[in-house]
């Protein structure tokens, strides 16, 4: 790929979480602050439009949502679609129909670029730690072509009559969904990093009293890994980064199942104010409580701060 960089390169730019994807055999990057959730791809409809990039709609949960998907270039075989990141801008909504769902990474501002595409257009891509190119998405093209996206004035006008109960639901904090050992979790996306597929692990000797039994590099910095089950460790070959106490630590998972918005009606929460258990799709998933995780793994483990705490 011969992609031009436009501009030049700043220092200690801020940096943004970007949900990746893979699409037509390439990556992508959205913005997780455009996400309202991820969710897998039951059944689409399709519908003819004037967009190449429209591709059908899909109800979820009462709602129309239409569909659209990112492509280099028009092809005959259809591609696999089987998770939709669900965007919304105001009270319009659109699914971004994907082959599968990379995980979180942080970067910096996304940057304009010749060659990302035929023509001369000017595409946007942010730059990963290895220099590679991860391109932008532009979500604001589609919801500013609402002629060729007709659901979106209806979406506008359900939305006036939406119920408040609802609007508060999905302004509720988003979890990465994981699954390990046959059960399913959700990790606060707030703390959550990245995912990273397929990294060595280096194994820890033995301590009294101290789980944890292996380390990742990432970045040149040493992670522990943290554990949700007691076995069935050859199958976690996936970590998720979190941030907790200004550390960082590696999640073993078998799998990242998306972005979720917790579903379940208001109820109790515990001490901290943190839900143990939300519901996502009809289905339950176990609020990872990272301070007892780490606590579990390393009791000697203290908060930092002046007023440090032991974890027992």
């Amino acid at each position: 790929m011969n992609a031009v960089v436009s501009g030049k390169r700043g220092g200690n730019q801020e940096r943004i979480p970007v949900l990746l994807f893979m699409s037509d055999g390439r990556r992508f990057g959205v913005p997780l602050g455009r996400v309202r959730e991820v969710v897998e791809i039951d059944r689409m409809e399709p519908i003819e439009g004037d967009s190449e990039d429209y591709i059908g709609v899909m109800v979820l949960r009462d709602e129309p949502i239409p569909l659209v998907v990112m492509r280099l270039h028009p092809r005959e075989e259809e591609l696999t679609l089987a998770m939709c990141i669900v965007m919304q801008r105001g009270s319009a909504v659109i699914g971004l129909a994907v082959e599968r769902i990379l995980g979180i990474q942080d970067f910096g501002p996304a940057k304009p670029m010749h060659g990302l595409v035929a023509g001369n257009e000017v595409q946007h891509a942010f730059l990963d730690e290895k220099g590679e190119l991860v391109q932008a998405v532009d979500a604001d093209r589609w919801f500013n072509a609402q002629s060729t996206l007709p659901l979106l004035s209806d979406q506008r006008a359900v939305a006036e009559r939406t119920d408040p109960d609802e609007l508060r639901v999905r302004q509720r904090p988003k979890y990465m969904a994981i699954a390990v050992g046959g059960r399913l979790f959700a990790i606060d996306s707030s703390i959550v990093e990245r995912a990273i597929d397929d990294i060595g692990t280096a194994p820890l000797p033995r301590r009294p009293g101290v789980k944890i039994d292996s380390v990742i590099e990432v970045s040149g910095n040493i992670l522990p890994v943290l554990r949700l089950t007691e076995d069935g460790f050859e199958k976690q070959s996936i970590h998720v980064i979190v941030s907790h106490f200004d550390q960082k630590w590696a999640i073993a998972t078998e799998g990242v199942l998306g972005i979720v918005d917790d579903e379940s009606p208001p109820g109790p929460a515990d001490e901290d104010g943190q839900a143990r258990v939300i519901t996502h799709k009809g289905t339950f998933h176990e609020v990872v409580d990272l301070t007892g995780l780490i606590a579990s793994h390393v009791p000697e483990f203290h908060r930092g701060g002046d007023r440090s705490v032991a974890l027992t």
